[in-house]
């Protein structure tokens, strides 16, 4: 668990490094679209800083993986983020269109998660993700929100149910205790069992989270699949 004190180093490190590239033009700003890496694999994500675009992260903020990358790599990690988060800023249009031309450009290992760092911004953000996943039928793509108003707000808008969402777009809602989620739509969920809980899920009905995508991608299920999936605190 991080101490308040270092989440605020951390919010004051990502507005320093959003400062710096304020003025610099979109064109002049390299995106940072990750091929994969050693928690979730052979994946292609693209993440934004946490915190700053996390609804609903009061609680899980003290536990987040991400505050530790950003803690421990501020060059790199950070600065990835920001980059990520100022050309969104700047071009909402140049933003999706780096992410198009870099799934364009994959040959295998088709699969794709928005936000290992950082979340849905809003309805419009949404409705852009979604628009990308019927553009590439050809991936699997996924992502984890506690945005849940937003989801919420975009199935109502399309039918009212969560079949409005693309065959190959799977969204998971993020389940954090003291945070209250509402779900009328019975999305997937994805659940934290925590060491003082004291009922435990029942392995033969919900998917453990191994903490590597590429054991499960391969078979479509767990979150693939968007089926229910819990893991440990860690």
């Amino acid at each position: 668990m991080f101490s308040k004190s270092s989440i605020t180093k951390v919010i004051n490190a990502i507005n320093a490094r959003r400062a710096y590239y304020a003025p610099i033009a979109v064109d002049h700003i390299k995106m940072a679209i990750s091929t994969g890496n050693r928690k979730i694999g052979r994946v292609m994500n693209v993440s934004l800083p946490p915190i700053a675009t996390c609804a609903n992260c009061r609680e899980c903020m003290y536990y987040c993986y991400d505050i530790k990358a950003c803690m421990q790599y501020p060059g790199t990690v950070i600065d990835a983020r920001v980059r990520n988060l100022s050309i969104l800023l700047k071009s909402r249009d140049e933003y999706f269109a780096r992410i198009d031309a870099a799934m364009n450009r994959r040959r295998k290992n088709k699969y794709f998660r928005w936000h290992v760092a950082g979340d849905i911004i809003d309805i419009d953000y949404f409705d852009r993700m979604i628009n990308n996943a019927r553009r590439h039928p050809d991936f699997i793509i996924w992502t984890y929100t506690k945005n849940y108003a937003v989801v919420n707000a975009w199935i109502a808008a399309n039918g009212g149910t969560r079949d409005a969402l693309p065959e190959n777009m799977h969204v998971m809602f993020s389940e954090w205790r003291g945070l209250e989620m509402v779900n009328p739509y019975g999305m997937p969920e994805f659940r934290v069992v925590f060491k003082s809980d004291a009922a435990k899920p029942d392995p033969a009905r919900v998917h453990y989270c191994p903490g590597n995508c590429d054991i499960c991608k391969a078979a479509c299920r767990g979150c693939v699949a968007g089926e229910t999936t819990y893991c440990h605190e860690h």
